[in-house]
């Protein structure tokens, strides 16, 4: 005989089971990281150097390219090199690559399965973080700064993350067209003055360190936002390449990179001539030459910025180098790479304080050649500390700073984190 069940069951205790672990994508393992970017990093930081260095030159009358008008012919060589090889070309570069940054970030968060509101969410703290570095690197050192113009356009880009390859590279080359223009046609018109007042523009000399931040402060406000704005085709153009591997997986790229490189470096030579010898005196252009001129080298410019960094990634290929195959140059560039916030500031520190008039006040006996190679001794200096942390086994203080705020006192636990210390899975959509 059997017992016929209760009419009414009991009711068990309710069971409140935890949360599943959210997703978490901690830092990249150094060792984990691929060669290209960081070696690319490490050159283009040599590139910022030498562009930057002219704008250390304590005040004195200037022409197109804010080249000192009272030169050597030395003086006009390197100017005139520079303009052909580095001005507005390094800029570009590192701009790809910190798109290339971005497309990065996102695509080891889809592979983690990180909804996409969260992603969005660090994007936007990495890019806000990065205007903070760059606000107080214009205060207390530098106009010229980057980081907040970087920081502003990684803001911009969060809208195209979810983009299509061709909206990408259609905005891509349609904001390039007029940033070029634009950016262009402001280098260019320097020499309006000339043709107005019958005298060249002359630098103010601020020796006054508080005449000084006032400057500074405001070619900072200024100059970041026009900053993004050149460097946003650039940053797009860097997620398209992320989105494919083309600097992480360059061996599957090699006739890309190959045809970027060769025909990248031929445009940027070429669109950069009629500016280089308008800068070196090798010839004496009309208004509307000089900023057609300038305008040429500013669009061009992103061409040898992209196809600089389509050498390293051809050239990494080409030899089959890993992380473990650098030779003694390649891990250098790549320690300098893995730090280039460091390295970055440090420049500043190893130009502002010896060269500023309101500082060391060394600038105003330089001429173009002299503080060029001061700017390869600065590079050389950042190359020894970053090689010095390597084999300590520490990163860049800045990078330490930034990791901190962005990641917090600890990554998640090893089951809820991911990094790329084993190849990711294939990214997938961002949903949320």
């Amino acid at each position: 005989m059997t017992t016929p069940p209760p009419a009414v069951l009991p009711h068990a205790a309710p069971v409140t089971l935890p949360p599943p672990p959210r997703p978490r994508v901690g830092p990249v393992p150094v060792a984990s990281r691929a060669v290209a970017p960081d070696v690319a990093r490490g050159l283009a930081l040599l590139g910022i150097a030498i562009a930057n260095a002219v704008v250390h030159l304590a005040g004195g009358a200037v022409g197109l390219g804010l080249r000192p008008v009272d030169s050597s012919t030395l003086d006009r060589t390197v100017d005139g090199v520079v303009s052909l090889l580095v001005d507005r070309r390094t800029m570009p570069m590192f701009a790809l690559l910190y798109g290339y940054g971005i497309g990065v970030v996102v695509r080891r968060r889809a592979a983690a399965w990180v909804p996409w509101p969260a992603c969005r969410a660090d994007l936007l703290r990495r890019a806000a973080l990065l205007v903070a570095f760059g606000v107080a690197h214009v205060l207390l050192l530098f106009e010229g700064d980057i980081l907040g113009a970087y920081g502003l356009t990684g803001l911009l880009a969060v809208a195209f993350v979810r983009a299509s390859d061709r909206a990408l590279l259609v905005t891509s080359a349609t904001v390039l067209v007029a940033s070029g223009v634009v950016g262009g046609a402001m280098n260019g018109a320097i020499v309006l003055q000339e043709v107005f007042l019958g005298e060249p523009f002359v630098i103010p000399v601020e020796e006054s360190p508080l005449a000084a931040l006032a400057t500074r402060a405001l070619s900072g406000l200024f100059g970041a936002p026009l900053g993004a704005f050149i460097a946003l085709p650039l940053v797009l153009l860097g997620m398209w390449g992320a989105r494919r591997s083309v600097l992480e997986r360059p061996a599957d790229h090699v006739r890309l990179l190959r045809r970027t490189a060769v025909v990248g470096l031929a445009v940027s030579v070429v669109g950069a001539a009629p500016f280089a010898t308008a800068v070196a005196r090798l010839r004496d252009p009309s208004t509307g030459d000089a900023i057609g001129s300038a305008i040429l080298h500013e669009v061009t410019g992103a061409a040898g910025g992209v196809a600089f960094a389509a050498l390293v990634g051809w050239v990494v290929a080409a030899r089959g180098t890993t992380t473990a195959t650098l030779g003694p140059v390649g891990r250098a560039l790549r320690a300098v790479g893995t730090r280039s916030l460091t390295c970055y500031l440090l420049q500043s520190v190893l130009f502002v304080l010896p060269l500023a008039a309101w500082a060391g006040g060394l600038g105003r006996d330089m001429g173009s050649a002299q503080v060029v190679a001061w700017a390869v001794g600065v590079w050389l200096v950042t190359v020894a500390v970053a090689v010095a942390l390597e084999a300590a086994g520490r990163r860049g203080p800045a990078e330490w700073l930034y990791r901190r705020l962005v990641y917090g006192r600890s990554t998640a636990s090893p089951s809820a984190a991911v990094t790329d210390g084993q190849p990711a899975p294939e990214a997938r959509p961002l949903s949320g």
